[in-house]
């Protein structure tokens, strides 16, 4: 949230519980934001976020919504949105922001070379389980250099960032339209990069059962369980340096970004059951 209020967003979720539930579930978890009732869902429909895939019953009221997000400006006009097919699956708030505004106030890793200097951004390091973070790649290559962009074919090293480990669920990456160069020497004309490149992507974690559920899942699935805490999500950056008269072999530089694992509240005790209402 402070993230979001510095960028000069204001934030209010919108579920389809009654005015009751959101205002228990608001204290018990100190939720600063509006939550607004949409009761059966109604505002929900008429915005096509409807989930006809969940069937109301004694835990969850109807008019499910996809989660996501809408980027609004002062009128009320959508400036972005970002929404997934799976109740398992949600945007962080800062992505939308850092993708629209340009604010990556998550944590940083820089490499660099002779050749190149690389920064990897993300948008936040606080997410939950199944959630996602935008991420900015800031490449500057060195004058009289150039790598070679995705797309080019082997035996040349295509530029790439690969995040590793077993707390990712999947991550893609958007980059620029490369040069096509005819080099003569190669009899081939191949996609390069110099000067500055910009990347921009998405990273989510695996989806992490909340401890509510855990009576009705079986231990292989409980095991997945991600334990709330500080990890260590791993990357690296592989590319190919080159000049006119030179080039070099394929490099890989590994960094290191913080990620901030939060736990998943479970409903509070003696309450109605509620569902999701959205976390920064």
């Amino acid at each position: 949230m402070p993230q979001l209020r510095a960028a000069g967003v204001g934030v209010a979720a919108i579920t389809p519980d009654s005015p009751d539930v959101l205002r228990r579930f608001a204290s018990s978890y100190a939720i600063d934001y509006p939550l607004l009732g949409d009761i059966g869902g109604r505002v929900i429909d008429t915005f096509g976020l409807l989930n006809p895939n969940i069937v109301p019953n004694e835990r969850q009221a109807p008019g499910i919504p996809f989660p996501g997000h809408f980027l609004l400006d002062v009128d009320g006009r959508v400036m972005a949105k970002s929404f997934t097919g799976d109740l398992r699956h949600r945007p962080s708030g800062t992505a939308l922001v850092a993708e629209h505004f340009g604010h990556y106030e998550g944590p940083h890793a820089v490499v660099e070379t002779d050749e190149i200097r690389a920064v990897i951004r993300m948008s936040t390091n606080r997410l939950f389980g199944g959630q996602e973070a935008a991420v900015r790649v800031d490449l500057d290559i060195a004058v009289g250099w150039h790598v070679y962009a995705p797309g080019v074919e082997p035996p040349y090293r295509r530029l790439e960032v690969d995040l590793e480990g077993d707390l990712l669920a999947s991550q893609t990456f958007q980059w620029p339209a490369p040069d096509e160069v005819r080099f003569d020497a190669l009899d081939a004309t191949l996609p390069v990069y110099d000067g500055r490149v910009r990347a921009t992507g998405r990273l989510r974690l695996r989806w992490s059962p909340p401890p509510s559920i855990f009576g009705g899942l079986d231990e292989a699935v409980r095991r997945r369980a991600i334990a709330p805490g500080t990890y260590a999500l791993n990357g690296v950056l592989r590319y190919q340096a080159c000049r006119d008269d030179l080039c070099l072999e394929p490099r890989e530089l590994r960094f290191t970004l913080p990620i901030e694992v939060e736990p998943t509240a479970a409903p509070p005790r003696d309450d109605p059951p509620v569902t999701h209402a959205e976390h920064d």
